[in-house]
C-alpha cells in the first residue's frame, strides 16, 4: 500500500494545479507542445492533465490505485501504474520528465533518479519541483506551531545539496536551480502554501491532502491546532507574526531542480 492509498481521498479538492508551477515548469523544460514528457508520481494527474491541455503528450505514473482513481482523463494523457523505483516505461524516449512534489514519497532516490535519467532521451530535460524545509525563512511560524510536522518534512525531504549531488552524479551533469517563492494564493495546498492565512491550518480537509498531517498522529495534530486556533483567538498570533498577512511572497525552501541528459 503507498501512502496516498490510506490518505488520498477528495486530494483534488485542495490540491488543484497552480498555474506559476506549471508556466515555471514549462519554462524549464524547454519542450515544445507535441513532445513526450512523463509525469512521475503524478497523483491525480492535476499537473498531467495541465500539461495534456496544452497539447503535449503526458505518460502520467501514479503507484497509487486511490489516486488513480481520482484521475482527470484527456486524449493525450495515458496512465501508467507503477514506482518512481522501476518504472514501466521505456528507456530512452521521453522529451522532458517532471516530478512535482513527490520526491519525498520515494524508496529510494538514487533509483528513482536513476530511472528518471533512464527514460529520457539524450538532451531531453528532467524539472523536479521539490522543498527542503531547513531553508525556509527564519523566524517561521509554521515551524513553530507544527513544529512535529516540519520535523517529518526534515526526514522525508533530504537536504537540498545532498540531492543537487546525487542527481549531478547520475547524470554526469550540472543541476540547475530556481528557487521558488510562494506567492499567498496559491492553488495547489502543499505544506507551506498557506503561510498568509493561518486560519486555513484550521481545516481537518485542508490538513488532508498533506502528506505531513494526513500522516501524523492525531494527538500530536490537534494539540497544535488547538494552540495555533487559540493564539489566533487571543491575538498572540497577529502580535508576533502578523506582518505575515501583508507579504505578497514567501520562502518557504521551495524550488525547481532542472537538469538535461547529456548522454
Amino acid at each position: 500500500m503507498t501512502v496516498y492509498d490510506s490518505i488520498g481521498d477528495n486530494y483534488n479538492e485542495t490540491r488543484r494545479a497552480d498555474e506559476r508551477i506549471l508556466s515555471s515548469v514549462l519554462s524549464l523544460l524547454k519542450c515544445p507542445p507535441g513532445s513526450l514528457v512523463a509525469d512521475i508520481g503524478a497523483g491525480t494527474g492535476n499537473y498531467s492533465y495541465e500539461l495534456a491541455r496544452l497539447h503535449y503528450t503526458v505518460h502520467a505514473l501514479e503507484p497509487s490505485d486511490r489516486m488513480r482513481r481520482q484521475r482527470r482523463d484527456h486524449e493525450n494523457l495515458a496512465w501508467f501504474s507503477g514506482s518512481a523505483e522501476r518504472m514501466p516505461l521505456d528507456g530512452n524516449c521521453y522529451d522532458g520528465v517532471v516530478c512535482i512534489l513527490a520526491t519525498h514519497h520515494f524508496s529510494s532516490l538514487e533509483k528513482a533518479y536513476g530511472e528518471m535519467h533512464r527514460i529520457l532521451r539524450r538532451s531531453g530535460t528532467l524539472v523536479v519541483f521539490t522543498a527542503d524545509p531547513r531553508m525556509a525563512e527564519e523566524g517561521c511560524w509554521i515551524r513553530d506551531y507544527f513544529h512535529p510536522h516540519y520535523e517529518s518534512a526534515c526526514g522525508s525531504l533530504p537536504e537540498r545539496g545532498s540531492v543537487v549531488a546525487l542527481v549531478e552524479d547520475l547524470f554526469a551533469s550540472p543541476v540547475s536551480i530556481t528557487p521558488f517563492l510562494l506567492p499567498g494564493d496559491l492553488a495547489d495546498s502543499f505544506f507551506y502554501s498557506a503561510w498568509r492565512y493561518p486560519e486555513r491550518y484550521l481545516d481537518a480537509g485542508f490538513r488532508s491532502g498533506i502528506s505531513c498531517f494526513a500522516l501524523s498522529d492525531d494527538g500530536v495534530t490537534e494539540n497544535c491546532v488547538g494552540r495555533l486556533g487559540s493564539d489566533l483567538k487571543n491575538g498572540r498570533w497577529d502580535e508576533r507574526y502578523g506582518h505575515y498577512r501583508n507579504r505578497e511572497l514567501y520562502d518557504g525552501g521551495y524550488c525547481f531542480l532542472s537538469v538535461a541528459k547529456q548522454m
